[in-house]
């Protein structure tokens, strides 16, 4: 292909939404930030309040269509920590910047309802000024469709001043969200207070292991690190969360709010119970679920208990989870039926009990969160300020790069006209705002990653983009100097267990820098375009350890590398750069074997590039040792 031709492949925000179900009597649309938005399966158990938010719902009465977008604020325009403009939620998913007929509010019709959650990300990326205008922007879009907001305020992050105090970690967005909610005359959720309601009646200990995202690899196989996740939340904490959104609808003093409990699903109570008394340390409260949901049991035991397992409410040993990814024995999930029921976690010298009930569905619920203290152990967390994101250090030891010369979808130009790249080429989004370029990867393993871009930036500004993996994470690409001096921008993702799509996305009019390469910190991922060999140990460092064959043509010609032994078998010219883009060696080699470690002495992590005639293949990186 040309260098200069010109790369049309398909548009990243005619993914992002969804058309509602057809015969749905109503949509529910939910706004929100990471808090919200659906979660990848690969994350398990994470997920967002939104996520599992159409099972409260008669599918034949309403449709509940999931928009919460990871990383957004709402306002936009204010600045980051890093001194950059954040673009808000507003301007980029609700009424512009997305394709024609793609944008929330060119979807909604008369009568549907919009729930708009934000302010957790606002606190670093914009300013109340700039979340006041947009909130009043998109009520007012609304109410022009004649659909129905609803303002909620964010949650609480895992965050205690006391047993009895949760801390307001997003200053005055939770009392701004309220205020505007009044001024606009719109039906407001409290959900930072119903929140911290439940925090306290449950807490601590309870809201850390069965609310918010801690989770361990040794209880869910797709998980690669642990995870202390102390804004996200797991599966049963999003529920929880939902369940009380439900609560406070039915409950609404508005009637049009109040109107959505006629188009809600029955209701069944699961009742848990622990045999013998006093053998956990904790254990899932009792809660009602619609039909069809997930639902999760968890128990801790106490030092020196065994656990024998869970019963149902026939008194019999349960099966394996529904969810396939679950390793822990003290974790069982299922999918909830069309009847009450119960479960017994058994220790030794307990006994299962059996459901006595009627398993019909419930006919009252409760109308608030009240707070009621449980007999749990209180130890504090270190308090983290700010948005949805997690302190993980950078790791510069990635373990493989990609060539981003062709990307699997993009807008923008596959390029070789500057020098210093080290495959093919390199991708030049183009210069607009909703230019991209997609690549398919598969991870072994779920958790913390480092992503490192390696891009050329010859303007004289910042030009900040989006690495967008089921996540909004912005990076900073400052200047490089000129369009052929190459630097590396790094940035912590939450990676999940298998395949996804790694989106680099424009921010501006001026488009995202040109990159030339991006790789990971984690061992065993792979590209999916590429071939993905069955998935290997991810704490594994399997950097240039087996023969690798340099892909495409040069496979052919048989050029391989193993670890840092190039073989040849013809003449050829071959480079080697360091991570910066530097020509560290050239030379002009003969067929047979070259020690990159002779003639590379400083250990780090190179790219080769071979050439040999008009042919030049496609190049591996190589750590020299």
């Amino acid at each position: 292909m040309g260098a200069f031709s010109k790369f049309w492949q398909g548009a990243v925000i005619a993914s992002m939404l969804a058309a509602p179900v057809a015969l749905a009597k109503v949509t529910i649309y939910m706004c929100g930030d990471s808090t919200m938005q659906d979660w990848n399966e690969g994350y398990y158990p994470k997920q967002g309040q939104g996520q599992d938010f159409h099972y409260w719902f008669d599918p034949t009465k309403a449709a509940v269509v999931n928009r919460g977008q990871g990383g957004m604020s709402l306002g936009g325009g204010g600045k980051a920590k890093d001194g950059s403009t954040a673009v808000g939620y507003y301007d980029m998913f609700f009424k512009k910047g997305c394709s024609a007929g793609n944008c929330i509010a060119e979807k909604l019709q008369a009568g549907d309802y919009v729930v708009i959650q934000f302010g957790i990300n606002d606190v670093n990326y914009s300013t109340e000024d700039f979340f006041a205008s947009n909130m009043k922007k998109m009520v007012s879009d609304v109410r022009a469709k004649g659909a129905y907001p609803i303002i909620m305020s964010p949650i609480r992050r895992l965050y205690y001043d006391s047993p009895t105090q949760i801390h307001n970690s997003y200053r005055g967005y939770p009392a701004l969200n309220k205020s505007l909610a009044e001024e606009l005359n719109v039906p407001f959720i409290d959900m930072s207070e119903m929140v911290a309601n439940y925090m306290i009646s449950v807490g601590e200990q309870y809201a850390a292991q069965f609310i918010f995202n801690y989770a361990t690899k040794a209880e869910y196989s797709n998980l690669g690190s642990d995870q202390t996740d102390q804004v996200h939340l797991q599966m049963n904490g999003a529920n929880a969360f939902g369940r009380i959104i439900t609560e406070q609808m039915r409950a609404h003093t508005d009637p049009i709010v109040k109107k959505l409990g006629d188009y809600m699903a029955p209701m069944y109570q699961v009742d848990v119970k622990v045999s013998p008394e006093g053998a956990a340390d904790a254990t899932s409260l009792g809660a009602y679920y619609p039909q069809g949901m997930t639902v999760m049991l968890k128990t801790m035991p106490k030092s020196g208990k065994k656990f024998l397992g869970w019963y149902d409410g026939n008194g019999n040993k349960v099966g394996a989870p529904s969810r396939s990814n679950v390793k822990s024995p003290y974790i069982h999930t299922f999918v909830m039926g069309s009847a009450a029921t119960q479960y017994t976690a058994v220790y030794e010298g307990g006994t299962a009990q059996k459901y006595t009930g009627d398993g019909k569905a419930l006919t009252a619920f409760p109308t608030t969160t009240p707070k009621s203290l449980a007999d749990v152990t209180f130890v504090p967390f270190t308090p983290i300020e700010g948005t949805e994101q997690i302190d993980v250090e950078v790791d510069k030891n990635i373990k493989k790069f990609f060539d981003a010369y062709s990307p699997d979808t993009g807008v923008g130009y596959k390029e070789n006209n500057w020098t210093g790249f080290m495959g093919d080429g390199f991708f030049n989004l183009e210069n607009s705002q909703t230019s991209f370029a997609s690549y398919k990867v598969k991870f072994p393993a779920a958790g913390y990653v480092t992503l490192a871009v390696r891009y050329a930036n010859g303007g004289s500004s910042d030009r900040m983009f989006n690495a967008y993996l089921d996540h909004d994470y912005l990076v900073s690409a400052p200047p490089t100097g000129a369009w052929d001096k190459w630097d590396t921008a790094y940035v912590v993702m939450d990676a999940p267990q298998g395949e996804t799509e790694l989106k680099i996305m424009s921010l501006t009019s001026d488009g995202a820098p040109n990159i030339d390469a991006f790789g990971f910190s984690l061992a065993g991922v792979c590209r999916v375009s590429e071939g993905c060999p069955e998935v290997q140990d991810s704490t594994k460092d399997t950097t240039d350890t087996s023969t690798t064959a340099l892909r495409g043509v040069a496979a052919k010609a048989g050029v391989q590398l193993r670890g840092s032994v190039l073989s040849l078998v013809r003449d050829a010219d071959v480079s080697v750069f360091d991570m910066r883009g530097r020509l560290v060696m050239r030379k002009t080699a003969s067929a047979g074997e070259m020690n990159l470690s002779e003639t590379v002495r400083t250990a780090g992590l190179y790219r080769v590039v071979v050439r040999s005639g008009s042919e030049k293949f496609n190049a591996n990186w190589v750590k020299v040792r």
